[in-house]
């Protein structure tokens, strides 16, 4: 699963959803029937795999062949109206749209201006202008920004792979360390941003 890459644990595309079935049906196989040989499987679970990787290659390269084995995203709502043909076609019912909106916030149809079913079966929803959120932007003022806030030690465990990614270096986390006044051994979760600002959970201890 790791060298077919990230995708394949999270957004799986139809023809991806089966390569991965097909795999865990031959992969079971020899632990079965201790009969049949698991070099065969072996093999077939590497074919399999490689023909993956050869599609999610050609995906990127060819609009065609992406679009054959992945389809294309097609909006069920525009300008707050549904659009019955597309859900026919996609042979979707009301219920289901609407609940897909629900979870996204939205339980008036006519507040949306788009909503698009994406390819991976996911609803992406974009609200009319009068019901989106107010942002910065239009208050026209600028947030503080305090970059990343990354976890820095893991139930007492110093996490330093992480230090980068909030500017910590040694000096600031012994200086964060004293400022939680608590032993490194007994944290549960410390966090800290690229400004500084740490935050400590202490570990729970049974009564």
């Amino acid at each position: 699963m790791r060298l077919m890459g990230r995708r394949q644990i999270g957004e799986l595309q139809p023809s991806e959803l089966v390569v991965t079935i097909l795999i865990s049906e031959i992969a079971c196989v020899p632990i079965q029937d201790n009969g049949i040989p698991i070099l065969g499987s072996v093999v077939s679970v590497c074919v399999l795999s490689a023909f993956e990787v050869l599609f999610s290659a050609l995906s990127l390269k060819s609009e065609g062949v992406r679009k054959l084995l992945q389809g294309n995203p097609i909006a069920v709502i525009r300008d707050g109206v549904i659009d019955q043909n597309a859900l026919k076609k996609l042979r979707i019912t009301l219920d289901d749209l609407l609940e897909s909106l629900r979870e996204k916030d939205v339980f008036d149809p006519r507040e949306v201006q788009f909503a698009v079913l994406e390819s991976d079966g996911k609803l992406s929803v974009q609200r009319k202008p009068e019901h989106r959120g107010t942002t910065a932007q239009m208050l026209n003022v600028t947030p503080p920004d305090n970059g990343m806030v990354c976890p820095i030690i893991f139930d007492g465990k110093v996490q330093r792979n992480n230090f980068a990614l909030c500017g910590m270096t040694e000096n600031k986390f012994r200086a964060a360390l004293k400022q939680c006044g608590v032993p490194q051994a007994e944290i549960f979760l410390m966090t800290a941003d690229q400004n500084g600002a740490v935050q400590c959970i202490r570990k729970e201890t049974n009564p």
